[in-house]
């Protein structure tokens, strides 16, 4: 088994956390490692391994566990090369001590074994990894908001990038350095960190300064992994947040590199024509999570020019492209209405130059078409997003960029309106069907296992994972649901633990007609 406490991007707690429980009493038979667990799951069935995603804590009274030498060993052999973190064997009621043949196999194969008194419930094993894993997640939660309030606070303190840098490497306990992009501007390092950069980096910076390069990256250097991000406007005023550390990042500590590199790229903007960032509107957002009764009237004053913002507190996102790129208004010049714009410069991911970004006051269906229509005239496409408080923006923001491609396809500006289908918008019909076949792999067969598994699949995840009602709606028993998922799993090559996975899934059944 391999030492340590999960991967970066899982849930878990290290095995001798969970030994470590003295209301537990649990003995450690066989010492391999200090894998790390996911969840505690007791199961008596002849082979578990194949209802099993890895990282388990097994339990067990081999109610079903094999008679001979041989059986015990490919019964060990399929928990291994499924990823088991370990085996928690109960003394009774089967048996009094643990069968000597497991004992054998889990030392010849790694994978390490406790006792479970007859005194300590299964359930009370799985409880006590739930609460491990539940203490563990309120720590990162208050690491994290913990770290937010001190980059915010580091936003508006004297040398605002040293000082969120130095931040940004406490709170991970790495090193941190921003590298710009123009060789004459002196560098920001955090103590411990390298006085001049790894020059094997410097070919990865360069790329990622460039205005078609990727935003982020990591790389070794030495014996730390180096994760690099990029920050500022591009191309004028890129440069690279460097940061280091022997372990790699997990879930939590990516969240604060995000939040850091974007409040750096905040202070990176230095483009004339860019509107302030008033001080007590910025540092209300970050440190109390939302506006006030003090800071609300602040963005309702910056999104209205004219000084007559209604009362409704509700706002629209505005983005817009230039519908030519020779007779059109220039970005600056556009008749917005709003101090909160950000005139972006050319995206390399789209086939148009300029994109504008806004926060309009809300003023209703009919003055925002007009709006709409004006913008035309002056050369530029626009979409609209649906009103929404001061919270929900940056979901408006999502809406309005995905409402201005089909915009852009039709040469229409749009308005995100009561009876606009959000699917409709992020959907191109033309291709959904050749995505569902691509996405369904073998389940897009015109066969009869494959319907099945199509209609498996649909009904598991319409009842949220759930087997037993999934299994009811079938008309199966939960084994089978059980089994069909993890075949759809091998077959697709995905891990259905994945949101992201389920949600593409989801659309490939729901969206259009079936596959045949």
């Amino acid at each position: 088994m391999v030492d340590g406490t999960g991967g970066a991007d899982s849930h878990d707690v290290p095995l001798s956390v969970v030994t470590g429980r003295r209301d537990l009493a649990l003995t450690t038979v066989v010492a391999a490692g200090d894998p790390a667990i996911t969840w505690a799951v007791a199961s008596e069935m002849v082979e578990p391994a194949a209802y099993l995603r890895g990282g388990e804590l097994l339990l067990t009274a081999g109610v079903n566990l094999p008679a001979t030498a041989a059986g015990v060993r490919a019964y060990v052999d399929s928990l291994v090369r499924t990823g088991v973190g370990a085996i928690g064997f109960g003394v009774a009621p089967v048996y009094d001590t643990i069968p000597e043949r497991l004992i054998e196999q889990c030392h010849g194969q790694g994978l390490p074994l406790l006792e479970v008194p007859q005194a300590t419930p299964f359930a009370a094993v799985s409880r006590a990894v739930g609460e491990e894993l539940e203490e563990r997640h309120l720590r990162d939660v208050r690491r994290l908001g913990e770290a937010h309030q001190a980059l915010a606070r580091a936003v508006t303190a004297t040398a605002p990038v040293q000082r969120v840098l130095s931040v940004l490497a406490d709170s991970l306990g790495a090193w941190a350095a921003l590298e710009p992009s123009d060789p004459g501007t002196p560098a920001h390092r955090t103590t411990g960190a390298p006085r001049s950069t790894d020059p094997e980096l410097r070919p990865l910076i360069a790329k990622l300064t460039d205005p078609a390069g990727p935003r982020g990256a990591k790389a070794p250097s030495g014996t730390d992994e180096v994760f690099l991000h990029t920050v500022g406007v591009p191309p004028q005023e890129r440069g690279v947040v460097l940061v280091g550390r022997p372990e790699p990042l997990g879930i939590t500590d990516r969240a604060v590199l995000r939040t850091a590199t974007a409040l750096l790229d905040l202070l990176s903007r230095t483009v004339e024509d860019a509107p302030p960032v008033p001080g007590r509107l910025l540092t209300g957002l970050l440190l109390d999570g939302g506006l006030d009764e003090s800071t609300a009237p602040l963005l309702a004053e910056l999104t209205d020019t004219r000084g007559r913002a209604g009362a409704s507190g509700a706002y629209r996102v505005l983005r817009a492209r230039p519908l030519t790129q020779d007779r059109r208004t220039a970005p600056g010049d556009l008749p917005l209405g709003t101090h909160l714009v950000d005139r972006a410069g050319p995206d390399a991911d789209a086939d148009a130059g300029e994109c504008v970004r806004a926060v309009l006051a809300d003023r209703g269906e009919q003055t925002h078409r007009e709006h709409l229509d004006l913008l035309r005239a002056h050369g530029w496409i626009a979409a609209l997003s649906a009103p929404a408080l001061a919270p929900e923006l940056p979901e408006a923001d999502r809406r309005a960029a995905a409402l201005l491609v089909r915009a852009r396809a039709s040469g229409e500006p749009l308005l995100w309106g009561e009876g606009t289908d959000p699917f409709a918008v992020l959907l191109d019909p033309a291709g959904t069907s050749g995505l569902r076949r691509e996405l369904l792999g073998p389940l897009a067969r015109d066969t009869g296992a494959a319907r099945t598994l199509r209609e498996t699949l649909r009904v598991w995840l319409a009842r949220h994972g759930n087997w037993d009602r999934a299994a009811a709606d079938l008309g199966v028993h939960r084994n089978s649901v059980r089994y069909r998922i993890g075949r759809i799993e091998r077959d697709l090559g995905v891990d259905l633990a994945d949101a992201e996975q389920r949600m593409r899934l989801w659309f490939a059944l729901t969206r259009g007609p079936d596959p045949h």
